[in-house]
């Protein structure tokens, strides 16, 4: 097999290098990663490559971010929280989708030409173009979905109840098949703060290998 050296400056270049989909960019506290094909639980470490149906789990202060290799989309997890990520690839881009079992996320969704980022819990489905938001879903309870910024529509599964969410609402689900949109308070951000630490400039590096065998060595440098 051929060893290949490749310096990229941007993700563009190698969002088509392998079957994986997102990375590893920050990881604080117990994190770790099931790979579908194993279901093995491993410590997660920052620079790690994830593939589709990878499953994140965060101990209670856990905390990782994570970034989709075609557009810079960002997703940080905060404590106890359940995650698995999906993407199928479509060219130069990732169908992308997130299914939360349970937790707190934060996603900075870069604007997806055409196809639709989904995220799914197991009360809603939400539909989303490319925007920032918050989710924190909760079993028994249901689902709080927080906007930011960009416009999305939310589902509530038990009833197929649809309704569209703008910038400064939150929109709540629940098992009971309610759902709601109110202007957003205080209390619907509680416990998000560490989902706005900054991402330091750094260099990861890891390995992948494509169709024909050959082993290519990644390095990433990005702000």
């Amino acid at each position: 097999m051929k060893r290949i050296l490749i310096l990229c400056l941007s993700l563009c270049s190698i969002s088509t290098a392998s079957s994986k989909i997102a990375l590893t960019i920050k990881v604080n506290g117990k994190v770790f990663v099931i790979e579908e094909a194993n279901s093995v639980k491993q410590p997660l470490k920052p620079g790690t490559p994830l593939k589709d149906k990878d499953k994140i789990l965060t101990g209670k202060n856990g905390f990782v971010a994570i970034m989709y290799l075609d557009d810079k989309s960002v997703v940080k997890m905060l404590g106890n929280s359940d995650l698995t990520v999906s993407g199928k690839r479509s060219g130069t881009q990732i169908n992308k989708s997130l299914d939360i079992k349970y937790g707190k996320i934060a996603a900075s969704i870069s604007p997806q030409k055409g196809n639709e980022f989904r995220i799914a819990t197991p009360t809603s489905v939400a539909s989303v173009k490319g925007t920032e938001l918050t989710i924190d879903s909760q079993p028994g309870i249901g689902d709080s979905f927080t906007l930011i910024e960009g416009l999305i529509e939310v589902t509530n599964t038990i009833t197929g109840e649809s309704t569209e969410v703008e910038n400064g609402e939150t929109a709540v689900s629940t098992p009971e098949g309610s759902l709601e949109v109110h202007e957003t308070t205080a209390d619907d951000v509680a416990g998000f703060d560490l989902a706005d630490v900054e991402i330091p400039t750094q260099e990861l590096r890891f390995e992948v290998e494509d169709e024909d065998g050959n082993i290519k060595e990644i390095i990433i440098r990005f702000q």
